[in-house]
């Protein structure tokens, strides 16, 4: 295992440390990870896929997430991003490490660095964590918001047409777009929860298991859940004088939860793992089953919600009465109240699994905890 020597930097991947001129320079183990690779592979550009698939094997993230990195290494090793000594940027590609006289040597007798300040280090390394923790929390609402909304939009349009051929409909076609900005806003709301949850959950080496990714991503659920029942119910109140029993934050907590245990069982090294579809399934599967308890419990998702509000106001045309009768029922009752939420909580689960479940490399599928190292601390 060689130590690498640069300009006035020892880099130890045996004791793990990058030193200068004597003093050990703070950094958090993934960034000390990502400068190992890439002086490593100093000869290549290396594409950004294969930096995540070395570094962050173990957590979804985004290009602001190495950008990050990238900006902590250049500030810690004095070097312009305008003018590399040592990292440049290639451009739609990657990085490469460019520094021409690398010394390779064997990582033995490192001379031990001075001590630097304890509270020098520790507001370094506090700073890079809360900026990674901050990047990770963006990206993983940021993804399970877009997903989540794209699904709803979708769900929107299956409603749409579904309602439009059912027998006794009275609703014009135009219903159809207002289903699909409905679904997208109702989808985009929770997968933002639900979303920064599971960052939240994947940035911490407490919480990156089962439990802690349940109770994250339930925590996020809830929380929009309980401030778009506030929301909507004042409104409802305050807009058309109807005082009616919104649900929000228990559909919130059990939705969310229900995407936790199943991403945390998608996430899992295995034959399904070669496939995000496969992957974002098994979340869709955990979904649907927590939106047929909450219609067996008398708690609607988005569906219901809007045949409950459209039941009580005057002169709406968004009723989903034509639905029940599909099913060989006379109005919107259990069966077809249960199949509604049942696809709405499945397609909501395979969109947050699609955003945020990545296909895994052929190294993290036999070694899933190589290349990972969690924030110190965290």
């Amino acid at each position: 295992m060689p130590r690498y020597r640069f300009s006035d930097f020892t880099l130890s991947r045996r004791k793990r440390l990058l030193i200068r001129n004597g003093h050990q320079l703070p950094l958090i183990p993934r960034y000390l990870d990502l400068l190992i690779f890439l002086v490593e592979r100093r000869r290549d550009a290396v594409h950004r896929r294969e930096i995540f698939d070395r570094v962050w094997s173990d957590v979804i993230v985004s290009d602001s997430a190495l950008s990050q990195a990238i900006r902590t290494l250049r500030r810690t090793l004095g070097d312009d991003p305008r003018e590399p000594r040592f990292i440049r940027t290639v451009s739609r590609h990657g990085y490469q490490f460019t520094f021409p006289d690398v010394i390779e040597e064997p990582d033995e007798d490192v001379p031990e660095p001075v001590p630097v300040r304890a509270p020098d280090v520790e507001s370094d390394l506090t700073r890079q964590k809360v900026g990674a923790s901050l990047t990770a929390l963006m990206t993983g609402a940021t993804r399970a918001c877009a997903g989540s909304a794209l699904a709803g939009a979708a769900a929107g349009i299956a409603g749409g047409l579904l309602l439009s051929v059912a027998p006794g409909n009275t609703a014009p076609l135009a219903m159809v777009p207002v289903l699909v900005l409905v679904g997208a806003g109702a989808g985009a709301v929770g997968g933002l929860g639900v979303g920064a949850g599971l960052a939240v959950a994947e940035s911490s080496s407490r919480l990156r298991n089962a439990v802690g990714l349940t109770i994250s991503a339930a925590t996020g659920g809830a929380a929009v859940g309980i401030a778009v029942q506030w929301l909507m119910r004042w409104s409802l109140a305050a807009v058309v004088g109807l005082n009616l029993p919104i649900g929000g934050g228990v559909e919130g907590l059990v939705i969310g939860a229900a995407v936790g245990v199943g991403y945390a069982i998608a996430r899992r090294p295995g034959p399904a793992a070669r496939s995000r579809i496969s992957r974002a399934a098994v979340v869709a599967a955990f979904c649907a089953a927590g939106a047929l308890a909450l219609s067996w419990a008398g708690r609607p998702l988005v569906g219901g919600t809007l045949h409950l509000i459209a039941r009580e106001a005057r002169g709406s045309q968004i009723n989903l009465t034509p639905i029940g009768r599909l099913v060989g029922e006379p109005g919107f009752g259990p069966v077809s109240q249960a199949l509604i939420a049942a696809c709405e909580g499945g397609i909501f689960g395979f969109g947050v699994g699609v955003a945020l479940l990545r296909r895994r490399s052929h190294a993290d599928l036999t070694n899933p905890s190589s290349a990972a190292q969690d924030l110190p601390g965290a």
